[in-house]
């Protein structure tokens, strides 16, 4: 069973390692979509002070990470036309899985399980974005049933930006 918990301190290397991961398989398949460096241990803590650091747990193992964050983004903010929706929304960053679960099939149970939580807290529209080469997480976006909102220009680069109404 997939659940999410709040991250604390003592999972930032846990949290790192799985980024390197992450970031490592970019690498292989093609892409630098986190450069080296991102997420910093500093952007990581402060996710965690902020309390919108999740750890991902299957079967109450620690397999990643992900941000939701209900208080907005400025980038997409800052975009407010491109959206479905004008109404409050959790933005999701940062998601990375553990090399151990690759192949699993975790993408959309885990996203059934951050819709529900995004519903639980009384929110019914979820943003997010990906880079364009990102082939894998544009996949599962579709098929967690997204709605493409075009590529965009984020002050952290050259995106695919996605929304779902809830």
């Amino acid at each position: 069973m997939l659940e999410l918990h709040l991250a604390t301190p003592d999972d930032i290397p846990f949290i790192m390692d799985i980024c390197d991961d992450a970031r490592r398989f970019q690498r292989v398949q093609g892409f630098n979509q986190w450069p080296d460096g991102y997420p910093s241990e500093t952007v990581i803590a402060a996710d965690i002070t902020a309390s919108r650091g999740f750890m991902i747990l299957l079967d109450g193992m620690k397999v990643g990470y992900c941000v939701i964050d209900f208080a907005g983004e400025n980038e997409y903010d800052r975009l407010s036309d491109i959206w479905n929706s004008a109404a409050p929304y959790a933005a999701v960053h940062r998601l990375a899985l553990s090399a151990a679960t690759r192949g699993k099939r975790l993408g959309l149970p885990l996203f059934k399980v951050i819709e529900q939580f995004v519903i639980s807290n009384g929110v019914y529209l979820i943003k997010a974005d990906t880079g364009l080469e990102n082939i894998r997480m544009q996949r599962l976006f579709a098929s967690a049933g997204y709605s493409n909102r075009g590529i965009q220009q984020f002050e952290w680069g050259l995106r695919i930006a996605y929304d779902k109404v809830l």
